[in-house]
């Protein structure tokens, strides 16, 4: 709140501890100031300012790509900024509003406050110090002048802090958690005093990690300063020091409004929450004047000498939110906050026309317009089409920028029945994703030929169909009537029901190690035998070097991370119901926020996928606790309780049947977005080039994505192949691997995936437990893994690049696993043991390898080849299970492109998509050669 005549007595507390604040890293301030002076002068670049190079390379990280590379960007920004930045901080200026305080008399003050949810606003405590003042308090929208200057109507509603009310006092109290904070959050009327929606002015989200702003960087302050219109600060405003709870930025020429927002002008994030200019004292602790002379009673703040603003930490008032107590009736208030955080989910629909061009930069140089001269490409348009399906494509632009800027200009000419183009990695920072751009046509052409025709205009490198496919596990048909494992492709088979097979099992398995170790803890723990394979049991036996608020602080951070399912969505059979997280899912397939799975699609009943693999990381109790059935809780359950909800996202119809590439892209693009710490995946098909990308960008930002290794094809599937996931492939009781799973040199680790107990229903309905196999078993016991390690060593891990993080998983994973005798190759370097894993120190920085440096860019396959691929993966093979059909497919057949390409590898060719009965070798042969390259 800027005080008005005379300075107020709150005015007087907040500066004066700002003051003392300030001198207390004064050292710090002189330093910082000089470099900041150096780097105005060019003598000094903008990322040598800060001697902090932790902070810096978390900087660095959000720009993504290369540690150099975006060093090159942020060192840019004190002379360019991308529009981007400038169009998100825009966005962010309408949810800023102009708080009118109003008493018995009427207005008593003004304030500033900004929207951080749908319906709740964050300002000082100092503006709202109780909710009663919040409650005849006014917050005003559109307080701002018009593009010709003129005043726009304001928009105001009342505050409703009996829904929600949330305060951290500005004055520090020992007996007060989370106190010196000096923030208010307080929910909002939907509707204004005069019937308009409060939607319209959007929110800011407080992302809470690191790196949104280095020292020397400049601030962006949006405010209604003394209550005047709308005011935004672009003046030289650089951040100057970080404390434990404040930062500290240089003084604009009037002090800001409290309880304004801060963004970091590199990232358009918010950084803290302004609430206290700092005067300038003397030795005697003076406040002085411009003049030079002691402030006198009654002096207002226009004669004071500013030397800086100080803000609270966004960081410091998340933790605060997310800790302190508040009443039951207000949870959903908190839950709601805390859903407003994740970012919005883009996902292109092909009912919308929208022609606006991708960002693209050619390798390494700087961005160019094309010239008048090279602009006008000489690329014959392709056949118009009025009529057809829609079909999707992702396609490689290539790397001259004439080129690239002529598609965005002439993309629909050039395509005609074009829909829609997207960039499909419009934040990455890699050169080849920025490339890619993902294509809706309208057309009645095989889809394989227009693919072709796409990738001969001289401005395309690649163009490939995006298809649906088999997973891995839709290929599989090696199981017979006399073995005993349940794998998934039986499920098809039995229409998704099972008998008991526990008879059976411990026929083939009850003298194996790893059941005879779990029988020795107790009748009935065969069905937990893969726990002892592990070798884990609970938290406090697995760490057991920690304090009792040691193990209250992991199972916090365990409780606050995000873990999320790539799957067939989640179902309410009982073993599962209680471990998802519902109100972050989202359906990919369908493009809604229920990502439940459908219960009859490609003849599979519930339940699917997703809920069996979801029960090996949060499965509870049956319903019926009496069952003889129940047994084998998810890894991440103590005691009943989950340690960390599932967050399912819906990625495939089915168990065999994935959906376009681009929704698995979209599903992953929005996990990494929404702050995900794992991801796991437990099926996969043949390489794609989206899906390649997709891997990267999440290795570069840190999150931790574990994959099936794939099932019965020999061949590891796409996205475990890729270096930037961790790749998992699947043992049985006798710590064997399994005969089914896929193996070579790209997996990292093994775990239980043969014969684990799992969910299922039997032919009546009823919910029973059954051993099944696949390396979609093993792989929620590595992600499971990952997430008890990330929050163990999340403080150390804070000091690593996102990329670090990842690598620091993989080789901890690795030099923990137990390796039994005669271990062969292929399989990853042995059986993951979590106790070990937990306890292993992380490897020094230093001594990481990026997992793509010496790794060249792709040379794309022709399109022939895809399609042959395609053909051989879905329908071609003999291999097919029952379950699906080309009409499920949406298969077409072979273009002369695609039966050339195949009968190159075959020894005889194909006609029509029908082979003859000595193909086979040669089809796998060519899968090999498509997978490796």
């Amino acid at each position: 709140m800027t005080p008005s005549l005379p300075l107020d007595p709150t005015t007087l507390y907040l500066a004066d501890k700002a003051a003392t604040n300030y001198a207390a890293h004064a050292d710090e301030i002189d330093k910082i100031t000089r470099r900041i002076t150096e780097n105005r002068s060019g003598i000094r670049s903008l990322t040598d300012i800060t001697d902090d190079k932790s902070r810096l390379f978390k900087r660095a990280a959000r720009e993504g790509g290369q540690f150099e590379q975006a060093l090159e960007r942020i060192n840019g920004i004190p002379d360019f900024q991308d529009m981007a930045i400038l169009r998100k901080i825009v966005r962010a200026s309408t949810s800023v509003c102009r708080i009118i305080l109003q008493g018995p008399s009427g207005i008593t003050g003004y304030g500033t406050g900004c929207l951080i949810a749908p319906n709740v606003l964050i300002t000082n405590n100092h503006v709202f110090p109780n909710a009663g003042t919040a409650s005849r308090a006014i917050a005003q929208f559109n307080y701002e002048l018009g593009d010709n200057g003129q005043v726009l109507t304001p928009v105001s509603f009342r505050l409703r802090p009996d829904l929600f009310f949330l305060t951290s006092p500005y004055t520090e109290q020992a007996d007060v958690p989370f106190s010196g904070r000096d923030f208010t959050l307080v929910a909002v009327e939907p509707t204004s005093t005069d019937g308009g929606s409060l939607s319209q002015f959007g929110f800011i989200r407080l992302d809470a990690s690191l790196g949104k702003i280095i020292e020397g960087e400049n601030c962006v302050v949006i405010q209604h300063p003394k209550g005047d219109y709308k005011k935004v600060v672009l003046k030289d405003i650089r951040l100057i020091t970080f404390t434990d709870n404040f930062l500290i930025y240089e003084a604009d020429t009037q002090p800001g409004s409290s309880g304004s927002l801060v963004l970091g002008l590199g990232t358009a994030d918010a950084v803290a929450l302004h609430h206290s200019a700092v005067p300038r004292k003397d030795a005697n602790g003076n406040w002085l004047r411009k003049d030079g002379r002691p402030r006198q009673p009654g002096d207002t703040d226009d004669a004071i000498d500013w030397i800086g603003n100080e803000g609270v930490r966004v960081s410091c008032i998340v933790e605060a939110f997310n800790k302190l107590a508040i009443p039951e009736a207000m949870q959903p208030y908190r839950a709601k906050i805390v859903e407003a955080q994740t970012p919005p989910l883009v996902v292109n629909s092909p009912s919308i026309i929208s022609m606006s061009p991708p960002t693209l930069v050619s390798g390494n140089a700087p961005r160019a317009e094309a010239s008048p001269t090279t602009s006008a490409v000489s690329a014959a348009p392709l056949p118009a089409s009025t009529s057809g399906k829609l079909l999707y494509f992702e396609v490689l632009l290539t790397d001259q920028s004439s080129l690239q800027a002529d598609w965005a200009k002439r993309a629909n000419e050039l395509v005609p029945g074009l829909i829609d183009q997207t960039a499909l990695f419009p934040m990455s920072q890699e050169p080849v994703a920025r490339r890619m751009v993902y294509v809706t046509v309208r057309s009645s052409e095989n889809p394989w030929a227009l693919a072709a025709t796409i990738e001969g205009l001289p401005h395309v490198e690649a163009c490939r169909p995006d298809l649906q496919s088999l997973t891995d596990i839709g290929r599989n048909s090696a199981a017979t009537e006399a073995t005993i494992r349940i794998t998934e492709s039986e499920f098809v088979i039995n229409n998704g029901t099972a008998e008991p097979n526990e008879e059976k099992f411990l026929e083939n398995w009850g003298k194996s190690i790893q059941v005879q170790a779990a029988l020795s803890n107790g009748a009935g723990r065969q069905r937990w035998w893969h726990w002892s394979a592990i070798n884990w049991t609970n938290l406090n036996q697995g760490v057991p070097d920690l304090t009792e608020d040691e193990f209250r602080q992991l199972r916090e951070r365990l409780a606050q991370m995000r873990l999320i399912q790539l799957d067939t969505g989640y179902s309410d059979h009982s073993k599962v119901a209680d471990g998802y997280n519902t109100d972050l899912d989202f359906d990919f397939i369908d493009d809604d926020n229920d990502a439940q799975d459908e219960r009859a699609s490609v003849g599979i009943k519930f339940p699917y996928h997703g809920t069996r693999t979801a029960s090996l990381v949060v499965g509870g109790s049956l319903a019926d606790a009496t069952s003889k059935l129940d047994g084998n809780n998810g890894l991440l359950v103590e005691q009943g309780k989950c340690l960390t909800r599932l967050i399912p996202y819906r990625i495939a119809q089915s168990v065999i049947l994935i959906g376009r590439g681009k929704q698995v892209v979209d599903g992953v693009n929005y996990a990494i977005r929404s702050g995900a710490d794992v991801l796991f995946m437990c099926m996969g098909s043949y390489p794609r080039p989206m899906l390649e990308a997709i891997a990267r960008e999440a290795y570069e930002k840190g999150v931790i994505w574990v994959c099936a290794a794939g099932n019965e094809v020999g061949l590891v599937v796409a996205p475990a192949l890729y270096p930037g996931t961790i790749a998992v492939a699947a043992t049985n009781p006798e710590d064997k691997p399994w005969s089914g799973s896929s193996h070579g040199p790209t997996v990292d680790i093994a775990a239980p995936g043969e014969d684990v107990y799992v969910p299922f229903l039997d032919k009546k309905g009823q919910e029973i437990m059954v051993y099944g196999s696949g390396t979609s078993y093993a792989t929620p016991q590595v992600a499971s893994a990952a997430m008890l390690w990330k929050a163990r060593h999340s403080e150390e891990l804070s000091d690593y690049l996102p990329w670090q993080v990842v690598e620091a998983f993989r080789e901890t994973l690795k030099a923990s696993a137990r390796k039994p005798t005669g271990w062969p190759q292929g399989y990853g370097k042995g059986i993951i043991d979590i106790t070990e894993l937990l306890n292993i120190k992380l490897p020094p920085k230093n001594t990481l390898t990026h997992a793509y440096k010496n790794q060249k860019d792709a040379n794309p396959h022709s399109v022939g080849i895809a399609e042959a691929v395609h053909f051989i993966w879905n329908v071609f093979s003999k291999k097919v299970s029952p379950g699906a059909t080309e009409s499920t497919l949406g298969s077409v057949p072979l273009t002369q492109r695609g039966q050339q390409a195949l009968a190159a590898f075959s020894s005889s060719s194909s006609s029509g998509g029908r082979e003859s009965s000595s193909t086979m070798t040669d089809s796998d042969a060519l899968l090999r050669y498509y997978f490796n390259q």
